[in-house]
């Protein structure tokens, strides 16, 4: 098994639920297609100079067989994949 990683950095659409502090993504759409989001692994928030901070989190798209990162700026309320990780 290989993991290739790839860092992309590209602004995404995203479907998510906002309920009491807690996101819970269902969905993304990137360079054309879109991925269910079957789980979310982890998250975290970091400190961003222009955004105040963003949140990243890292998710599982099983059906596509990626792990993916996003993250979300509080600020602008956008959305972008920073990497991929596919198996091979």
């Amino acid at each position: 098994m290989t993991y290739t990683q790839q860092q992309i950095f590209k602004p995404i659409e995203v479907i998510a639920h906002f309920y009491n502090a807690k996101v819970n993504i269902l969905k993304f759409k990137w360079d054309g297609r879109a991925y269910k989001v079957d789980r979310i692994a982890n998250t975290w928030r970091i400190p961003d100079n222009e955004e105040g901070f963003k949140t990243h989190y890292t998710v599982m798209c099983e059906d596509a067989g990626l792990i993916c990162e996003l993250s979300y700026f509080h600020k602008s309320m956008k959305w972008e994949i920073v990497q991929y990780n596919t198996l091979d």
